[in-house]
């Protein structure tokens, strides 16, 4: 948000520049010879040129500002709809559990592989991301 503050501060301090050329122009136009009047309509063109740029900025990072704010809506959302139960996250109906190692490390939602077990295994979940397994 400091980009925005910064860009929207640099923008009025642009307008402010161009009104004192504008007002200049209006109070002395009279007096002004032709190629002093064409300095100063340049210099207000450059002017407002710049404050254009400073609002096109503005409107990108309030843009970038406001996709970050629902996405972390959109994780505050998700957050609320998991369980952690036998050291697995759950979430409401699902019939998969969710990798715990992968959610905390990553913050990564990544459902795990069901493995019946047999011979020296027991039955559990594997996580083919990470590639722990737990225990059902």
């Amino acid at each position: 948000m400091t980009g925005v503050l910064a860009s929207t501060a640099a923008a009025v301090g642009i307008i402010d520049k161009a009104v004192g050329i504008a007002k200049k122009l209006a109070d002395d136009s009279g007096e002004l010879d032709k190629a002093t009047l064409k300095l100063e309509l340049a210099n207000l063109m450059s002017e407002l040129a710049s404050v254009k740029m400073e609002v096109i900025t503005t409107q990108a990072l309030l843009f970038q500002a406001e996709q970050k704010n629902i996405q972390l809506e959109e994780q505050l959302k998700d957050k609320h709809a998991f369980t952690f139960n036998s050291g697995l996250y759950w979430k409401e109906g699902d019939k998969t559990p969710f990798c715990p190692a992968c959610k905390e490390k990553d913050a990564k939602f990544i459902h795990l592989h069901y493995f019946a077990g047999g011979g020296s295994y027991s039955a559990g979940w594997y996580c083919k991301v990470c590639r722990n397994e737990f225990e059902a």
